[in-house]
């Protein structure tokens, strides 16, 4: 990791653990995860990010903007329904709930997972609603920006496109995806100059590791979290072993963003255990709600009879 790295990342801790001068609100974090190309692994770096929060119950809500193919509902909505919440970044006013609970909310740290292809809407929401500045000013949110890239040259040309978007607004993250390939095989993004730029001003790069096929075809099947994946009355000692060690790996390879991810902050031991159970709640009455409409079906049905 190069010193300017280093040194991006000691200021921002510092200015984490503070409140803004001009806002007495509690600082909070807003982790946007993209990419604007499918196939790049943001949404398992999401998942796995989420996964952490909950891990080490640091208090998140997270925001499933890709509709069509909604991965951390799939993946997490049965024991934390309450947390995961929707916007529609492809239509104007979809996403105006973000900004209204981020302002609202108590909760420190919010995890937004972009879908692909919403470069142009995101980058019409922003200008529209000045949303760092209002962030910045009314809120006291910083923004970290996750980059999950490939090999390919779009990746480094949606980058560009992202920093000239969000210039200095925000704190910067890249991430290579090692089911791409090895990292030394990033010749485009590691040769490009816009790295370089990016690096003096602070940029943070990281790896995400490599699931094993196997693995993560098995929690893929079945719809289970990376905690699931290991405990799964269907995991063998082989998968269960992958999973453990890959969430491991990754948490270690993100160690040196922790404060740019919100890791820095007091955990709530009573956080998750709440929206579990309510989680639980609304399952039971959804069921009561399924068995008393089918009695009112059959007892129509009856009558006509």
């Amino acid at each position: 990791m190069s010193s300017n790295r280093n040194n991006k990342g000691k200021k921002v801790m510092s200015d984490d653990n503070t409140t803004n001068s001009n806002n007495s609100k509690p600082q909070k974090r807003l982790i946007i995860v993209t990419g604007d190309k499918g196939g790049v692994g943001k949404s398992t770096f999401a998942r796995a990010l989420f996964q952490l929060y909950i891990n080490k119950n640091l208090p998140c809500v997270t925001y499933e903007a890709d509709l069509r193919n909604p991965q951390l509902e799939r993946y997490f909505k049965k024991d934390y329904r309450p947390i995961i919440r929707y916007i529609d970044i492809f239509h104007r006013g979809g996403a105006d709930d973000l900004l209204i609970n981020l302002d609202e909310s108590d909760c420190p740290i919010t995890l937004l997972d972009l879908p692909a292809q919403s470069g142009g809407f995101f980058e019409s929401y922003v200008k529209e609603l000045s949303f760092f500045e209002v962030l910045k000013t009314d809120i006291n949110c910083q923004v970290t920006m996750v980059s999950v890239i490939s090999r390919v040259l779009d990746s480094i040309n949606v980058l560009e496109k992202l920093r000239e978007l969000c210039k200095d607004q925000v704190d910067y993250i890249v991430v290579k995806n090692l089911f791409h390939g090895e990292e030394e095989k990033f010749e485009r993004y590691n040769d490009a100059s816009l790295r370089q730029n990016m690096l003096a001003e602070g940029l943070v790069e990281l790896v995400m590791p490599d699931l094993f096929y196997k693995s993560y075809d098995f929690i893929d099947r079945h719809a289970l979290t990376f905690n699931e994946g290991q405990t799964h009355k269907g995991t063998n000692i082989v998968i269960k072993s992958r999973i453990k060690s890959w969430l491991a790996e990754f948490e270690a390879q993100i160690k040196p963003a922790f404060n740019l991810f919100g890791f820095d902050i007091q955990p709530d031991d009573c956080y998750y255990p709440a929206v579990v159970e309510k989680s639980k709640e609304l399952r039971e009455n959804e069921e009561k709600e399924k068995v008393k409409n089918q009695d009112s079906n059959l007892k129509s049905e009856n009558i006509a009879a």
